[in-house]
């Protein structure tokens, strides 16, 4: 920031002397203030510098902000300030110096300034990979140390996996355990990390796991999309940490190493019965962590959050984040979608096409693009698999691309009457008949694999029990095909130039 200052100074001097212009224009032109202009003239003339100017940054500094001789000794900054300052947004060291000499004239010089917060920070072990500002980040991980509970009912005992989160410009932490590391738990730990700060930051790190990032890349990575969506939501910005960068999110692993220590190995000799128990012992041991006073500065963490990160978070939205799982597909010929084993239908326009659905406890989604084209209360009822609108629906219930009922029957009558009747009774078992040509094309393929003879038992067998569904008609052709072949194999061939075992009485050969 020294650099970019004298580079200021160089330029006011020069559009004052070389262009001539006012110290308004100037001020406007330079971006600061009208009195900064005349500040920093006045030094210039009672250095007695002109332009062109052929000193060095370090020279022309010196001649703009000149030693004051005093016989006392200059009073020290206060570095513990100065470092909590530095985790403010847009605030510099050059700005703080500033600050400092316009209350300390006789105060020390911008270098030694300088070289008094690295020496601090080298004392107090908290040189960093890089200055983290106040509300500004928070980087998150799962812990690769885990703690257990017995499950009372079986007796088994099961993994508890600890998602760590940090703000690391206050070292504050949040800590929950979950059953395992799948998409609904990452995003529901992040939704309680926000709850718990209060508030949420600008950016969010956390590593390449596949629950964040599905591809990485150091230019664009392709984010998960229900953890994108939850983002959005929550105004934060997803900056995942380089893949084997570890330093790129050193405070949450600094973290990790903090809860694995003061925390799980706490808890080492305690027995849980459930992941409720472990989270009320993580929440406790979490209070303790918080409150313990740091060793080289004053304070805690909880101290530290409050004067630093706090005031700094954005507010939380009005709701909270609903999970919501994001899966690609393509619309069907009977224009339905399938989704967890339901079909929704869309309208018959979009068949072929690729699509996205999204899904939340409460309703299913489909999207073509970002235009969504239906939307449903989610179905349940097991049952009745089927959600269909009329208005989807293509005249007289015709699907598109000349699929229909009858050319369904018309392909069965050509394998016989009994895989006629069986399609007949399918396409009637719902209410709109486009329901069954999933099923129905699905038999048809059997065709191709199988004899018109096998076809046709296997359909007898399934009207004879009632059974007309894709489901059972596969299950009693595999049946009938491992019997066929079972008799096929059992039964002797005879033929006058077969030999039978009279032929080898005796051990001799008979012509």
């Amino acid at each position: 920031m020294r650099r970019m200052e004298m580079l200021k100074a160089r330029e006011i001097l020069r559009l004052k002397h070389e262009i001539g212009l006012s110290l308004r224009e100037i001020g406007q032109a330079c971006n600061c203030g009208k009195s900064s202009v005349s500040e920093t003239l006045a030094r210039a003339e009672k250095a007695g510098l002109t332009w062109p100017i052929e000193l060095t940054d370090k020279q022309l500094m010196s001649a703009l902000y000149p030693p004051v001789e005093s016989k006392t000794l200059p009073l020290e900054p206060d570095m513990d300030y100065v470092f909590n300052e530095m985790k403010k947004k847009n605030v510099t060291l050059m700005l703080l110096w500033e600050e400092y000499k316009k209350k300390n004239p006789a105060g020390i010089m911008y270098s030694q300034f300088c070289e008094r917060y690295r020496n601090f920070k080298k004392h107090n072990k908290i040189s960093m990979h890089k200055e983290h500002k106040a509300g500004e980040e928070v980087e998150v991980d799962w812990a690769g140390d885990t703690m257990s509970y017995v499950d009372p009912s079986t007796g088994e005992i099961k993994k508890a996996y600890l998602f760590v989160a940090v703000l690391p410009a206050s070292a504050y932490p949040f800590v929950y355990a979950y059953g395992d590391q799948k998409t609904p738990n990452w995003i529901d730990a992040h939704v309680r990390t926000f709850e718990y700060f209060g508030g949420v930051p600008k950016v969010t790190i956390p590593d390449n796991t596949k629950t964040a990032v599905i591809k990485s890349d150091l230019v664009d990575p392709v984010l998960n999309k229900s953890y994108n969506e939850m983002a959005r939501h929550y105004r934060t910005t997803l900056v995942p940490a380089r893949a084997g960068r570890p330093k790129d999110k050193a405070a949450d692993e600094n973290m990790v190493g903090i809860v694995s220590r003061r925390i799980i190995a706490a808890l080492r000799n305690t027995q849980f019965f459930s992941l409720y128990e472990i989270n009320q012992a993580l929440s406790e041991e979490l209070v303790k962590l918080i409150l313990r006073p740091f060793q080289k500065m004053q304070g805690n963490r909880l101290t530290a959050f409050e004067q630093i990160d706090k005031p700094c978070l954005q507010p939380l939205p009005a709701t909270k984040y609903e999970y919501s799982d994001w899966r690609e597909g393509k619309i069907q010929f009977n224009y339905h979608i399938e989704y967890d084993r339901f079909f929704y239908s869309v309208h018959y326009a979009y068949v072929n096409q690729s699509c996205s659905v999204r899904a939340t406890t409460r309703v299913v989604e489909v999207y073509v693009g970002n235009e969504r084209i239906a939307a449903y209360p989610r179905n349940y009822n097991a049952s009745k698999r089927y959600t269909t609108l009329p208005e989807h629906m293509p005249e007289e219930h015709k699907a598109v691309s000349g699929w229909s009922s009858e050319r369904f029957l018309s392909w069965a009558e050509k394998t016989g009457p009994h895989t006629r009747e069986l399609i007949k009774q399918l396409l009637e078992s719902r209410e709109y008949p486009m329901q069954t040509y999933r099923a129905c094309m699905g038999i048809m393929r059997f065709g191709k694999s199988y004899s018109a003879e096998i076809m046709e038992r296997a359909s007898r067998d399934a009207l004879d029990k009632n059974t007309c569904s894709f489901k059972y008609f596969s299950m009693i052709l595999k049946q009938l095909t491992v019997r066929v072949t079972t008799i096929s194999d059992e039964k002797i061939i005879q033929h006058d130039n077969v030999r039978g075992s009279s032929a080898y009485t005796g051990g001799g050969f008979r012509a």
